[in-house]
């Protein structure tokens, strides 16, 4: 069994991009929580709680 070559500064430049991303991501939310009221906050909240799992 040929075990895949793997290339390790890429794995690293996707791995320190999927960290950016989610820095980002965080940012944004932070920004949404604080200019959302709370109906409108929580209702997202319930509804990321009660999604199902595909």
């Amino acid at each position: 069994m040929k075990l895949p070559e793997i290339n390790l500064k890429e794995l690293e430049r996707i791995k320190e991009e999927n960290f950016r991303e989610r820095l980002e991501f965080q940012d944004r939310y932070v920004i949404w929580m604080e200019k959302t009221n709370n109906v409108k906050w929580s209702s997202a909240q319930r509804a990321i709680v009660n999604r199902k799992s595909a």
